[in-house]
């Protein structure tokens, strides 16, 4: 008797074969494969505004640090939504800076990256998982700029505004209501992204041609995702995330906000994520990371190093297969910004 799903589920995802899974096998394939897939993906997320609102960007908090300045900022990405950032300048930086996106996982938002807890005093002891990337970043010369994802830090719903002193969120709630409304979270974030982009573009301290992203677990989502879809985006370092719907996603007790109704019968993570190429990529993952299997990120890679073969750009993807969990490693990620931006 089946009476539990088990099989059930099995059978139909073997059975759901991508739409459009990477088999191309010349350049002109490629990139009719690439244009078909992030069409259908953007609509799979939920779709963009049609019309970009006017970013009206302010500086509502500024100070100088050792090493750096340290802004916060606030602009409009759609109609009724603004977003925060943080924004790292390097001290006694001239002319045209290149940039980094910054994208925090899951926890308190975008102060745990540039050294700060939840009530804006100063980190001391253990860094977290996300090991202040974003001062890391800053401190080998990047402006970088950190955006509050949907849902985190000070973007939660008004009924959640204490719980990122315990480290939780919104997720599940605006998931759900998005989810109703036929969109995503994910597409949200990957939006507000896109906007954070634009806004850099406003920037007189920032290099346009020199813009790179680099994000860990669900903030490793945020910077796949964006980077597969803007191009303005010339280097990526994807934390964490790499891997199989199949061996993550579907096999572990996730986030709300992974989910994206109907994806797989357009493409599997791989796919996505190896629309990126042929820029530089590089993909860290612990060997230890309980949520994002090894296994999973070593048959996901395999798929990426078909694509950036076949476009000769093998050189342009790497990666860090740490002896650790579910954290940034760093070892590769910094020096592969020093390289390619």
């Amino acid at each position: 008797m089946a009476v539990r799903p088990d099989k059930l589920l099995e059978r139909w995802y073997n059975l759901t074969v991508p739409k459009y899974s990477f088999n191309a096998k010349a350049v002109s394939e490629w990139e009719m494969w690439r244009d078909n897939l992030k069409r259908v993906f953007i609509n799979q997320l939920g779709g963009f505004p049609e019309e970009k609102v006017d970013l009206n960007p302010q500086i509502i908090e500024q100070e100088e640090l050792r090493d750096h300045i340290r802004q916060r900022v606030a602009f409009a990405t759609m109609e009724d939504l603004e977003i925060l950032a943080y924004v790292l300048i390097p001290k006694n930086a001239t002319g045209k800076l290149p940039a980094v996106i910054a994208c925090h996982g899951h926890g308190y938002g975008s102060k745990d990256v540039v050294g700060l807890n939840f009530d804006g005093t100063e980190k001391t002891g253990d860094a977290g998982y996300g090991k202040n990337f974003g001062l890391e970043l800053v401190k080998r010369g990047f402006l970088v700029v950190v955006p509050e994802l949907l849902g985190f830090g000070d973007r939660t719903l008004e009924e959640d505004s204490l719980k990122p002193y315990k480290g939780e969120n919104s997720c599940y709630k605006i998931s759900t209501n998005l989810l109703l409304l036929g969109k995503t979270i994910a597409g949200i974030r990957v939006y507000e992204t896109i906007r954070t982009i634009d806004y850099l573009l406003t920037r007189n301290d920032v290099d346009a041609d020199r813009i790179g992203c680099m994000g860990i677990s669900g903030g490793g989502l945020v910077c796949a995702f964006t980077s597969a879809i803007d191009e303005r985006i010339k280097v990526s370092v994807v934390s964490c995330y790499l891997n199989t719907f199949k061996d993550s996603i579907m096999a572990v007790r996730h986030c709300i906000d992974n989910y994206i109704p109907g994806i797989l019968q357009y493409a599997e993570l791989p796919d996505i994520v190896g629309m990126i190429a042929p820029r530089p990529l590089l993909i860290e993952a612990g060997i230890y990371d309980h949520i994002f299997p090894i296994h999973g990120t070593r048959t996901a890679f395999e798929k990426l190093e078909a694509i950036y073969d076949l476009l000769g750009a093998r050189e342009k993807l790497d990666k860090d297969f740490f002896e650790g969990g579910h954290q940034i490693s760093g070892q590769k990620a910094y020096d592969w910004f020093i390289k390619w931006l």
